[in-house]
């Protein structure tokens, strides 16, 4: 009994343990955790500092928006340090899929107080007769233009629209700018400076003079404007007050609206409401059209022989406001394509 044990021992002790798998070694996980659609203040290995959104992030690659120098990429190991800067801010990265659709500086055709960014550019078609393009100058200071093509009609004949601009943060979510609104208008022979047989016709400039805010983000803001109309030279004496919203309710629709006052009690108002629809570098528009007058006293005067003399009489009476819409089908579309180093 005793050598049976010891035997069986001996053997126990002689066998091999079964072979153990250790399991592969997991990617080591970044050191820092970075918050997409966050401001960032970064110190490069190189000694480089900036302060820009994040907008794009993989395992070894971050890439921020800075305002001053655009897009820019680096190698997580290429960062010294990058320390987080205030709240979350209402930009593209907080949603997923969402891409950039242009700084918000138009709702319509109506401006905002946003501005374009340096370089970025765009081309417009706007309701088939009109094209033209923004550029953004600087952060702050943009120039367009549009021009008419209208079939039948000379170059001289045609439309001229220019649309300078100057904008300036006031912080992050509220935005103020001030521009010029100007229309050659062709009198099409029958104006000054017109000489029979030349070919050669005048033309009248017009336009508006105006001042815009914004409050809130890129996407989703609300503005609020003040205007004079200019004729020849003579600036009226009744303001354009100018309101209006963005919001983006999908990846590619913004619902959109801008109206206008006429701030008089004899006129009216009047505007686009409607939505844009977009893509990462072009947006199609669709608005359909209101206009409204508001009620008001009118006084007529008329004169009347009785008979014997002439007699001028005067009523006053109450003039009903009327209201006119295309409903849902659009009178105003416009198609954009952005581009150029300030686009995202």
């Amino acid at each position: 009994m005793i050598l049976a044990l010891a035997l069986t021992g001996t053997a126990a002790h002689g066998q091999t343990a079964p072979p153990t798998t250790t399991p592969p070694a997991a990617a080591p996980l970044p050191e820092e955790t970075y918050l997409l659609g966050r401001s960032y203040r970064v110190e490069t290995m190189k000694g480089t500092t900036f302060t820009g959104t994040l907008v794009s992030m993989s395992i070894d690659k971050l890439e921020f928006d800075a305002q001053e120098m655009g897009r820019i990429s680096l190698e997580r190991n290429q960062i010294r340090r990058a320390d987080l800067q205030g709240p979350a801010t209402a930009g593209v990265g907080n949603k997923p899929g969402y891409f950039d659709i242009g700084n918000g500086n138009r709702l319509f055709f109506a401006p905002t107080g946003r501005g374009l960014r340096k370089g970025e550019n765009s081309l417009q078609a706007v309701t088939l007769y009109l094209i033209g393009g923004n550029f953004g100058i600087t952060d702050k200071i943009s120039l367009g233009g549009y021009v008419s093509v209208i079939p039948g009609l000379s170059i001289s004949d045609q439309l001229l629209v220019l649309t300078p601009k100057i904008s300036f943060p006031v912080s992050e979510k509220v935005h103020v700018g001030a521009g010029v609104l100007y229309v050659r208008i062709p009198d099409f022979g029958g104006g000054s400076g017109y000489t029979y047989g030349s070919g050669n016709s005048g033309s009248y400039g017009a336009g508006i003079v105006y001042g815009a805010a914004t409050y809130g983000s890129v996407d989703n803001n609300v503005t609020a404007g003040l205007g004079y109309g200019f004729f020849e030279g003579e600036v009226g004496s009744t303001p354009i007050l100018q309101f209006g919203g963005q919001k983006r309710v999908s990846r590619r629709v913004s619902l959109i609206s801008e109206n206008y006052i006429i701030a008089d009690s004899k006129a009216g108002m009047g505007g686009l409401y409607g939505i844009k629809i977009n893509w990462r570098r072009t947006s199609l528009g669709l608005g359909a059209a209101y206009l409204a007058t508001f009620p008001h006293d009118r006084t007529e005067s008329y004169t009347e022989y009785n008979g014997s003399q002439y007699v001028t009489t005067t009523r006053t009476y109450r003039q009903g406001g009327d209201f006119f819409t295309s409903y849902i089908i659009p009178l105003y579309y416009d198609f954009t394509f952005r581009f150029g180093k300030g686009v995202k």
